[in-house]
C-alpha cells in the first residue's frame, strides 16, 4: 500500500512498559496518527512482552530491542523519525532508594543521550515522560514552582528533564510532561503505585495496608488520559509549553481505599506505624494543562472499577458463598 504524502515516524522509547503498552493501542485507534509508523524501543528488562502483544492489526509497527544507554543503536532506531516520545526510565517509587548509580545512568543520562541522537537526526518535536515527583513535598505546585526533589528518582527525572530541555534552544520542539502517578488497565501492567496496588489487593481479597492515617496526598491520572496528554503534545500544530503537569486527581491514600470499599463493602483496610512514605504528601496544579482543552475521560472510581472487573473470579466466589 501507498503512504500518503503525510505518513512519518514517531519513535515511543519504552513503549512496552505500563503507559506506553497502552498509549500504542491508543495511537494506533486514534485517525491523527493513521499515517503514522510507530517505532518501538525497549529492552524487555522487566519482561514485559505482553505490552507488545494484541495491538491493533491496521497499525503500522516496529519493534527494536534495545537499551537507552547504547546511543550507536538509538542512532539506528532513530533514522526518519520525526516525533520521539521518550517513556523509557527506570520506574521507582518517590523516597526509593534503590540503585541510585543506575537510576541516574538510565533516567538522566540515558534522557540526554536519546535527546542528542534525536538532534543529531533532525526529529522535529520531542515529548518526554518527566514526573510530577519533581516538585518534592507540598503543593499544589503549577509549572513554575521551585523543585525540591527527594530521592534519587524524583531528582534523576529532573536531571534528565534539563538535559532534555537544553534541546529546544538547539532547533527541536521540546515538551516535558510532568505527570502524576498513572493508574488503570494497560496490556502491560504495574503493582507498586499505590492505587494499582490496592486495587490488586483489593480484588484477591487482601487487606489494604495504610502507613500512618492515609491522610497523605497523591497527584493521580489514569493511563487512558497519559496516552492523551502524550498524543495531544504530538499532535499539537504548535508544542505546548515546554513544562506541562499532567495530574488529574489529587487524591489522599485513604480516599483511595474509601472508594475501594465503595466498591467493595467487605474490604478489609489496616493501619501500620510510620514509615517513610506516611510523610510523603504533594499535590500538583493542572490547570496549564486544562487551559488547552484537555478534558480527563477516568475518575478515580472508575478507574478502580475498570482493575477490579480483572479479578471478578475473586468477586463471584464471594457473591455466590454470601
Amino acid at each position: 500500500m501507498q503512504q500518503s504524502s503525510d505518513s512519518h515516524t514517531i519513535l515511543v522509547t519504552g513503549g512496552a512498559g505500563y503507559i506506553g503498552s497502552r498509549l500504542l493501542a491508543c495511537m494506533a485507534e486514534d485517525a491523527r496518527f493513521a499515517d503514522a509508523t510507530i517505532r518501538i524501543y525497549d529492552n524487555l528488562r522487566r519482561s514485559n512482552y505482553d505490552g507488545l502483544m494484541d495491538l491493533p492489526a491496521d497499525g503500522r509497527f516496529e519493534f527494536i530491542e534495545g537499551d537507552i544507554l547504547d546511543r550507536t543503536n538509538i542512532r539506528r532506531a532513530m533514522a526518519g523519525v520525526r516525533e520521539v516520545v521518550h517513556l523509557a526510565a527506570l520506574v521507582r517509587t518517590p523516597l526509593s532508594f534503590e540503585h541510585p548509580e543506575w537510576t541516574e545512568q538510565v533516567n538522566h543520562w540515558g534522557a540526554a543521550g536519546v535527546a542528542e541522537c534525536a538532534l543529531e537526526a533532525g526529529v522535529r518535536r520531542f515529548v518526554y515522560a518527566s514526573s510530577a515527583s519533581v516538585y518534592g513535598l507540598g503543593g499544589p505546585f503549577a509549572e513554575d514552582a521551585p523543585c525540591r526533589p527527594t530521592g534519587p528518582y524524583a531528582t534523576s527525572k529532573l536531571r534528565g528533564e534539563k538535559a532534555v530541555l537544553s534541546a529546544a534552544g538547539r532547533g527541536m520542539e521540546v515538551v516535558s510532561v510532568r505527570l502524576g502517578t498513572t493508574f488503570g488497565t494497560a496490556p502491560a501492567m504495574r503493582f507498586d503505585t499505590v492505587a494499582d496496588r490496592f486495587a490488586f489487593k483489593a480484588g484477591v481479597k487482601h487487606p489494604l495496608v495504610v502507613h500512618g492515617d492515609g491522610s497523605q496526598m497523591r497527584p493521580l491520572i489514569h493511563v487512558d488520559d497519559t496516552a492523551a496528554v502524550l498524543m495531544m503534545c504530538l499532535d499539537a500544530k504548535r508544542a505546548p509549553a515546554p513544562l506541562l503537569n499532567a495530574a488529574t486527581i489529587n487524591t489522599s491514600v485513604m480516599a483511595i481505599t474509601e472508594a475501594l470499599r465503595e466498591i467493595l463493602p467487605d474490604i478489609e483496610v489496616r493501619h501500620t506505624d510510620q514509615e517513610a512514605d506516611a510523610n510523603v504528601s504533594f499535590t500538583v496544579d493542572s490547570a496549564r494543562l486544562h487551559s488547552y482543552g484537555f478534558q480527563a475521560r477516568h475518575t478515580l472510581r472508575s478507574g478502580l472499577e475498570e482493575m477490579l472487573r480483572r479479578w471478578k473470579g475473586f468477586q463471584s466466589r464471594v457473591n455466590a458463598q454470601a
